[in-house]
This record gives C-alpha cells, structure tokens and sequence, in this order.
C-alpha cells in the first residue's frame, strides 16, 4: 500500500506549486483527472498581473481589481493576491518559466528584464507574459520541476473518489 503525507488534487498550477513547496518537508501524491497537462492552465494566454516596476503600486493594483470587479471582489482577498504577486513571480521564474523579456533593452532592475504590458483594468503595465502562451510555459516548468522531484508522486487519470474507494481494498490496489 502506498502510503502519503499530503494528497493534492489537481495538477494545474495551484496544485503543483502546493506540491513543491510541501515536498521537502512531506511524502507528497498529486492527483490529475486526466493527462497532466489537460487542465485549464496550460491554455491560458494572456499572462499575470503583478506590481513589476517603481511607477506602479500595490495600492493602485488592488484599486484597479476593485474598479474592474464591479463590487464582486473582496477587499481583503485582492489585496491578499496583489501583495504577493511579486513573489509569486519570482517563484515561477525559479521554476524556469521564460517569461518575455523586454526588447526594447530596458534593464530595469524592478521588473528585472521582463516584458511588461498593459491589458483592460489596469492602469500601469504589470502583465507578465511568455508570447502569448503564458500558460503553456507554467505548466510545462511546473510539470519539469515535479517529475523531477523525488518526494512528489503523479497519479494521472485519478480522482479524489478514487482514493475514499480504494482505501478499504485489502489487495494492494489501494493508495
């Protein structure tokens, strides 16, 4: 019988970052419902919005989520997410995400040569992007990073009802 510290469900990129960050210090299981690179990260375009350079601010990052969720967002989750949207970024470039770099050989040391760009909502540009594969690129270092990671078991094609069911198998075949 297999046997794991923590189960995480799902393989997107919430998942797998979870599961990075608990594999030194936990037997980690992930669980995918299909193919690992069948959920909806890998098809997201665009990019991610963090504050990147000196102009901007977290303050006027969390206004523009507020203005642009038209009184549907929570204060204090916006201003959760912005205020570590920074560091969320350093993380994924770790991970060896190759956002774009800025052509124009701008070298600010703020948003350390990344490519910043301006989308609907916002008032400064601080979406981060790889081309217009965003997505894709996080996914496929997320996945690198965790086949590569000898604490972190995948288990594609499962689900969480999966392991209540199998758990009272006595043959083996449960996890």
């Amino acid at each position: 019988m297999l046997e794991y510290d923590v189960i995480v469900v799902g393989s997107g990129a919430a998942g797998l970052t979870l599961a990075l960050r608990l594999a030194p210090h936990a037997k980690v299981a992930v669980l995918s419902k299909g193919p690992l690179s069948a959920g909806s990260t890998n098809y997201a375009q665009g990019g991610i919005a963090a504050v990147m350079e000196a102009t901007d601010s977290i303050q006027s990052h969390i206004d523009d989520t507020l203005i642009a969720g038209a009184g549907l967002c929570k204060e204090d989750a916006v201003r959760f997410v912005v205020e570590r949207g920074r560091d969320a970024i350093d993380d994924l470039i770790k991970a060896g995400v190759a956002f774009s770099k800025d052509e124009n050989g701008e070298k600010d040391e703020d948003k350390q040569g990344l490519h910043l760009t301006r989308e609907g909502g916002h008032s400064h540009r601080r979406i981060i992007h790889a081309a217009d594969a965003t997505g894709h690129a996080v996914q496929t270092s997320l996945n690198d990073k965790v086949l590569a990671e000898p604490n972190i078991d995948l288990f594609t094609n499962h689900v969480a009802i999966d392991v209540i069911t199998n758990r009272h198998i006595d043959d083996g075949a449960g996890y």
